[in-house]
């Protein structure tokens, strides 16, 4: 999967966001692998990263001219809210307009994000979704797929069963909460390299 380099771009875009560490390391490793498991505490910046994680891959998807379908998901609406208010704010703050009525190549409704170019009903989207049961997470194949998992520890397995056939990556953090589900699992297994 080639992307543009999310160093570049964040310049480019938010020249005055500072990433620390660990956040770099989050981002570098969405480009090294195919999974990426963040166990953190509350109010570390995850929600953060994974806002402008998503918006480089749609954004370089769109520059790159791939067909890209990022799908964010999390246990509940609540914990959903705040990481598309994240993507809010990088789509506010941005130094170039990211909206098409702003000028920007992007038609954003709610938790859906589409190519202007494509339309509303567009092959492409970045999209905002709570997935009671799994089969809500299939079937979104594209050139660019990502998945988004939010408050993982607290997300059926189904959820990321259904993922895996499609996302060729996937972002997946939560709180070191107790659970025994994919989650914990793929903390203790470490990051899945990129197939080659």
């Amino acid at each position: 999967m080639k992307l543009l380099d999310p160093s570049k771009l964040a310049k480019l875009f938010w020249p005055d966001v500072v990433f620390y560490d660990k956040q770099v390391d989050i981002i570098y490793s969405m480009v090294d692998n195919d999974e990426t498991f963040v166990p953190a505490g509350n109010m570390l910046g995850k929600d953060f990263v994974a806002g402008f994680v998503v918006l480089w891959i749609f954004i370089s998807a769109l520059k790159l001219g791939q067909t890209c379908r990022v799908v964010t998901t999390s246990v509940k609406d609540d914990h959903l809210r705040v990481l598309w208010g994240e993507i809010s704010r990088f789509i506010k703050d941005a130094k170039y307009p990211l909206v098409d009525k702003d000028g920007g190549p992007f038609i954003f409704n709610h938790r859906d994000i589409r190519r202007a170019s494509e339309g509303i009903q567009g092959y492409s989207y970045l999209r905002g979704m709570v997935s009671e049961k799994g089969e809500g997470m299939a079937g979104h194949h594209a050139d660019v797929a990502v998945g988004i998992i939010d408050e993982a520890s607290g997300v059926d397995d189904l959820v990321y069963t259904q993922m895996d056939t499609w996302a060729k990556r996937k972002l997946i953090f939560g709180n070191t909460n107790p659970c025994e589900n994919f989650f914990r699992k793929g903390i203790k297994a470490g990051d899945l390299m990129e197939k080659v």
